[in-house]
């Protein structure tokens, strides 16, 4: 939704809603996963099924609760296609979607050998295997998949 705030004296036009939060939410989780841009699990499949392997990919990275939002989302980033970004090949991306699904069961053992394949280039693990590491390699009790951030 769109449109104009504040007083007769100083009007602000501006966008709000659910969408405009969902976006700043992800945004702002670009920093903490240590990737560039992330979507939804929404639109991550709409990209899936329209860009060919020449014009990009995408790898789940983990289900997350945004701080303020009552539902977790599956997010992913967006990647180069291998062409412009080679030092992640489509074999490095099925290993770590693989430690994710790992991640997400509580086989976090097998989780951490899986993200730890990965070249060192590639951030993106940092934020998997240090939870991962937190946790001496084993998934809490209550474990249900959801990583719960507690701020913005």
């Amino acid at each position: 939704m769109a449109g104009k705030i504040g007083t007769h004296d100083r009007v602000t036009v501006t966008v709000f809603g659910p969408v405009v939060n969902l976006a700043s939410r992800l945004e702002g989780m670009t920093k903490l996963l240590n990737v560039p841009i992330l979507l939804d699990e929404e639109l991550a499949d709409i990209v899936r099924a329209r860009l060919g392997e020449h014009e990009g990919r995408t790898r789940r990275l983990g289900r997350i609760l945004p701080y303020g939002l009552e539902k977790p989302l599956m997010v992913s980033e967006l990647l180069p296609p291998v062409s412009e970004f080679p030092d992640l090949t489509d074999e490095h991306l099925r290993t770590y979607e693989s430690g994710v699904e790992h991640f997400l069961s509580g086989r976090w053992e097998e989780a951490h050998r899986c993200l730890h394949r990965m070249p060192s280039s590639d951030r993106a693990q940092d934020f998997l295997t240090l939870r991962i590491a937190q946790n001496n390699r084993a998934a809490p009790r209550d474990w249900d998949g959801v990583i719960r951030l507690p701020s913005k």
